[in-house]
């Protein structure tokens, strides 16, 4: 078995040269066995190669006795909630995300959908995968498999008590399962929606990853032509979204996350919010103006969402379009994120350039990677430069300054080191870029 297709927060390669139906038979034996299962939920996306591997961990957990949940194509979201709903021990769901077609892999859960992962047993169960190769299986076992639609269910949850304006919508699914959701949900609320890449795709227009522009290019030209009141994007598992203006500009997560963590707090009046590390500073102004409280998060799914259940957060938020709800059970999900925006516009009756413009208030970089060769080293000189700032490691090194920060963390898989920086002007961005550049480039 290929190792490198264990990731920090699921597996995930190249099909099939790195992640194939053995892999995924040996690795749905192995979950079978870490989780003690009785009763497993499983699921896949839509990419050409996901029945294929179902199917491999389908004979892995039969040959563990395990009895299977069938919920069919799904998005991670969707996913989880058949999880709750089921009372599953554990669930396996074949996806690689946003990644192109020529990837899949697997998102692994405990009982209540809880992400297994590097810090939650990912490691073990690769251990338990790589000894145990299966041998050969005398006899055919006839697998205990119970099919359920889940659709209908996660659409009622999703509307319940939901409220949304009169508004056309421009919506690219990016071929993946969430556009069944989006038509489903749009039918409920008489929203009308301009559907993109809504699957089955005869041909992909574009990777699955909205992050980058270049995904999201046929999304903007069709607001405008279209004249949408909004754009929306959504990855390719459908736990991602992002929001674009009626002119197709792009609002920044950290506008959205501002916005709702608002809306939140108005509603509840208090409590505790994450975000990760790299979330800008008017998240955490808006959240303690609004009477809440930060705690700040590693970068990742698996570690939000731990904290989401310790502290019973009321909402949770990353940079990369994740956004995690206490009424999910402290999960994330790109519907409930959209019904939430949906929420706030009807509430207010303004738009959403108009809603979220006050929260674009300093500057930022993006995230900017940096080929180096030791990491480590390269990191240990920015923390020697900028010694008199305030120095945090919770994730990587960020560096605090007044009217500047950073954020510099390694790739967990790439030669890589991610930087994010926010200034009070741009003028001050570019300054610092430069000076970290040449201390990451000597």
């Amino acid at each position: 078995m290929n190792q490198s297709i264990f990731k920090a927060y699921d597996v995930r390669g190249l099909y099939p040269q790195e992640c194939d139906e053995d892999a995924a038979y040996r690795i749905a034996k192995a979950t079978a066995k870490f989780l003690n299962a009785k009763k497993m939920l499983i699921a896949m996306d839509n990419r050409d190669s996901s029945p294929s591997l179902k199917a491999a961990v389908i004979k892995g957990l039969a040959e563990e006795g395990v009895a299977m949940i069938d919920a069919g194509v799904a998005t991670t979201p969707m996913f989880y909630f058949a999880a709750h709903d089921s009372q599953a021990d554990g669930g396996i769901m074949v996806t690689a995300s946003h990644n192109p077609p020529q990837y899949n892999g697997l998102k692994i859960v405990g009982k209540t959908a809880m992400p297994i992962g590097e810090a939650s047993g990912l490691p073990t169960i690769k251990e338990m995968a790589l000894v145990d190769t299966g041998g050969e299986q005398k006899t055919e076992i006839t697998p205990n498999i119970q099919a359920i639609d889940f659709l209908q269910k996660y659409a009622d949850f999703l509307t319940k008590d939901a409220r949304a304006p009169k508004i056309r919508v421009t919506v690219d699914a990016a071929c993946g399962p969430a556009g069944m959701i989006v038509s489903e949900v749009a039918e409920r609320m008489h929203i009308e929606v301009i559907p993109l890449c809504f699957a089955p795709c005869a041909v992909r227009a574009h990777d699955a990853d909205p992050l980058k522009d270049v995904n999201t290019r046929d999304l903007v030209d069709a607001v405008v032509a279209q004249k949408a009141d909004m754009g929306i994007a959504l990855d390719g598992d459908g736990d991602r979204v992002f929001f674009f203006d009626n002119e197709g500009k792009r609002i920044p997560s950290h506008a959205i996350a501002s916005l709702i963590a608002k809306d939140l707090l108005e509603q509840a009046g208090a409590g505790p919010i994450i975000t990760d590390v790299r979330m800008p500073k008017i998240v955490h102004e808006t959240v303690v103006n609004n009477g809440g409280t930060i705690l700040e998060s590693r970068v990742g799914h698996a570690f939000i969402k731990k904290l989401m259940r310790e502290h019973n957060a009321l909402f949770g938020a990353e940079l990369s379009g994740h956004f995690y709800f206490r009424d999910f059970w402290g999960m994330d999900s790109g519907m409930m994120m959209i019904m939430r925006v949906l929420g706030v516009l009807e509430k207010t009756g303004k738009t959403i350039q108009e809603l979220t413009q006050q929260y674009c208030v300093r500057a930022q970089s993006g995230e900017l990677n940096f080929t180096v060769a030791d990491k480590a080293a390269a990191t240990a000189k920015l923390k020697t430069a900028f010694a008199d700032g305030k120095q945090e490691e919770l994730d990587g090194l960020t560096i605090v300054y007044p009217t500047w920060w950073c954020n510099v963390r390694p790739s967990n898989t790439e030669p890589y080191l991610r930087v994010n920086i926010e200034a009070d002007t741009q003028e001050l961005l570019n300054s610092m870029k430069e000076k970290i550049e040449a201390i990451l480039n000597s």
